[in-house]
């Protein structure tokens, strides 16, 4: 019971934090750009020749697809999984980015997946960040992200959902918000996982696990706004998302 009490009051110590931290982000909007000044919409060659028909690939999640934090859409994340697919496949890449900075879970399932049509052969999801700095309920995080993931599945193509990645090293957030919205994000992290789980058919990326750790004593993987990765922290993500996509097209 003690435990119980324990886990529950950190939550919500957690969730007032959280407010805090929604509170920060708001005051300094103006160091977080929502618009990076271009599409993401691209056709990539594998670097070692190739052949066969293009993979059309779909990315969809929030300011991280849709370039923010990248110069170019050629450094941005979906292009960076594109190459690493194509490079591993031998074929072409064709990727679509449909992206929007500030997009939650929710966000995602009702304006980006209704834009998303027929003909894709993979479908990747790179959404959570903002569900964890705005306090989404972790239950309401399981219930949104499970509606998500049907209705992506329902494309026909395979998913691919790389879950919320740590904060640890997001200096635009101080402490110790930082390490509320860090631990919160685990929360919604497992909430992810489970999701995946049960809809079945879905690969689930820890880029917590598989792509976090490579930003530590890597100043220049972060971009200028000190919030969003850089097109060298993109390639971390990238490198974690792309085996999964390869694998998913195998199938």
């Amino acid at each position: 019971m003690r435990g119980l009490l324990l886990a529950v009051g950190f939550i919500v110590g957690a969730l007032v934090a959280l407010i805090g931290v929604e509170l920060v982000l708001l005051s300094r909007r103006e160091y977080l750009p929502s618009d990076p000044g271009y599409l993401v919409e691209a056709r990539v060659e594998p670097r070692k020749g190739g052949a066969g028909d293009p993979v059309k690939l779909a990315v969809l999640g929030d300011s991280t697809v849709a370039g923010v934090g990248s110069p170019t859409h050629a450094e941005s994340l979906p292009v960076l999984i594109a190459q690493r697919v194509a490079d591993a496949t031998g074929r072409p890449v064709e990727v679509t980015g449909f992206g929007d900075s500030g997009a939650r879970t929710a966000t995602l399932t009702l304006s980006q997946l209704p834009r998303v049509g027929d003909g894709f052969d993979a479908l990747v999801l790179v959404i959570g960040s903002n569900d964890a700095t705005h306090a989404t309920f972790w239950p309401d995080l399981r219930r949104q992200t499970l509606e998500m993931l049907e209705r992506a599945t329902a494309l026909g193509a395979p998913v691919v959902l790389a879950g919320t990645p740590r904060f640890s090293g997001t200096e635009i957030i101080p402490e110790p918000l930082r390490t509320m919205v860090d631990r919160y994000s685990g929360v919604l992290r497992g909430e992810q996982r489970a999701a995946a789980n049960e809809a079945g058919g879905v690969r689930f990326v820890d880029l917590a696990a598989e792509a976090s750790p490579r930003f530590a004593g890597v100043p220049a993987a972060t971009s200028a706004d000190g919030f969003h990765p850089s097109p060298i922290g993109y390639g971390f993500w990238a490198d974690a998302i792309a085996p999964d996509v390869v694998d998913a097209l195998s199938e």
